[in-house]
């Protein structure tokens, strides 16, 4: 209840923005919450942080990240009136894009930029996230049933 009520929040808040930056950055803040994890849990130093986020049914910050934007492509695609207009052609499916029926018209339109801060842009990443999910999960539109299914993917895909 401590780390959920005390730590989680202030990971979560604005986690889309700051952790679009490297990873050598992110750095102490991972470092700091295995600690977290590590004391909260009583384990010992040698125990993997794999397990640590497995015990507390959570995600490490990258992760974590890659989890809120896949909530928010969910979101536009299935409960768009839940946001703001000016989402609303932001990711562009390739049903959109194509006028007759292909295997990834499931799929978001995918950018490629030509730079390594394009590649950090949330339009790209966006697509290539969602793009990466198995299709059971891009059919789910329950938010609920997507939030749950998701997390447990991708607390599958970090062991």
């Amino acid at each position: 209840m401590l780390y959920f009520s005390f730590i989680y929040p202030h990971l979560l808040y604005g986690v889309e923005v700051y952790a679009n930056t490297s990873k050598s950055l992110l750095k102490r803040l991972m470092v700091l919450n295995n600690k977290i994890l590590r004391v909260l849990q009583m384990q010992p130093r040698n125990v993997l942080t794999v397990q640590l986020y497995k015990m507390y049914n959570t995600l490490p910050i990258p992760e974590l990240h890659n989890y809120q934007i896949l909530l928010l492509v969910h979101k536009l695609l299935y409960h768009s009136n839940k946001l703001p207009a000016a989402f609303d052609t932001y990711f562009v499916p390739n049903s959109a894009v194509h006028s007759y029926s292909t295997r990834s018209s499931s799929d978001l339109h995918s950018l490629y930029p030509q730079t390594a801060v394009g590649k950090k842009l949330i339009k790209f990443k966006t697509s290539q996230l969602w793009n990466k999910l198995p299709d059971q999960l891009k059919q789910i539109r329950s938010p609920n049933s997507f939030k749950l299914q998701l997390k447990n993917y991708l607390l599958n895909k970090i062991c």
